[in-house]
């Protein structure tokens, strides 16, 4: 993949362009950033430059490190240690067609420690030929002696009209469609194509933005239908808990900075309603409140119970702590 050809991230396409043409090129890089903001995407352009230009897909020096790729009935995300192992022998074999042979690692972060160990082996005595990536969430995941020994590619979220324009010029969505779809990416376009390919995402934001206008009204009956809504709608939980997020944020950012700048551009009046009715500090507990029960869900928390304390705790931020009198 051409670098000019990603959207956004000239700072980064910039500076790794400035590695390349300096010719002090590492053995180690890590690529940090949200899923979906183009880690993965950036990381290949820049293997292609380093190994002549050819595209990835024709160059057998690029390889792109999998459980399948070694093993193909192992299909876990996480990188397991037995993949190292392989890859560790496939590193000392010289590159076929280039003077360098790059590893790019997806979700390297998710490696258990006797995984890393192992790669730290070829690390610490890289051959001369050989760059390694990797592509994480979070780096402070990975042994502090990996980080120690390569070098940190921070990866924004892209801005969002950088993703409004790619959606419009890329005939993806329609602008209406593509300002809705922006605000609900986060700054990633992994996640706008997720949405755009789908017709009931756009639906769901407005009915999540709609319960959480709703239970700001007096009386109890908007928490029981955001509850309702919440226990039927599992299979979308992930969705819902990045726009209750994103939401959130807004609320916040409105209370500390003003009305400009926020994720959910197109519901700014909604966001200036709900912003006067809350306090900045209770804006602050409902991002702390999403955080915590999206946690909880990831790790296997009973759902219903989950959710229940969740829209009761948001509840409770604008409403009070006696919300029970009101019940």
């Amino acid at each position: 993949m051409r670098m000019d050809k990603i959207a956004g991230h000239d700072k980064v396409k910039k500076l790794l362009d400035s590695i390349i043409s300096s010719g002090h090129i590492g053995h180690a890089y890590i690529f940090e950033g949200a899923e979906g903001v183009g880690r993965l995407s950036l990381a290949t352009a820049f293997a292609e430059k380093l190994c002549g230009g050819a595209s990835a897909e024709n160059n057998p020096d690029i390889i792109v490190v999998t459980n399948e790729l070694y093993d193909s009935s192992k299909k876990q995300k996480n990188v397991l240690i037995d993949t190292i192992r392989s890859m560790k022998a496939d590193v000392y074999i010289k590159p076929f067609l280039s003077d360098r042979k790059v590893y790019i690692i997806p979700n390297a972060d998710t490696m258990q420690e006797p995984a890393q160990n192992s790669l730290l082996k070829v690390f610490e005595e890289p051959p001369e030929y050989c760059i390694v990536i990797l592509i994480a969430s979070n780096a402070n995941a990975l042994l502090q002696t990996i980080r120690s020994r390569a070098a940190m590619i921070r990866i924004s979220p892209l801005l969002r009209d950088e993703v409004e324009k790619y959606l419009t010029e890329n005939n993806i969505a329609d602008a209406h469609r593509a300002k809705v779809i922006s605000a609900m990416s986060g700054g990633s376009i992994g996640k706008a194509l997720e949405f755009s390919a789908d017709a009931e995402a756009v639906a769901l934001r407005d009915t999540v933005i709609g319960h959480l206008v709703g239970i700001c009204g007096k009386g109890a009956k908007s928490l029981y239908d955001f509850v309702k809504f919440l226990k039927q709608n599992n299979s979308d939980i992930k969705t819902v808990l990045d726009i209750m997020a994103g939401w959130s944020e807004d609320i916040l950012h409105i209370k500390v900075c003003g009305d400009y700048d926020v994720t959910n551009a197109d519901k700014i009046a909604e966001l200036k309603r709900v912003s006067m009715i809350v306090t900045a500090e209770a804006a602050y507990h409902f991002c702390e409140i999403v955080t915590k029960y999206s946690l909880a869900i990831s790790r296997n928390a009973n759902y219903s119970a989950a959710v229940l304390c969740m829209a009761t705790e948001y509840w409770e931020e604008i409403h009070g702590r006696n919300y029970r009198s009101a019940l």
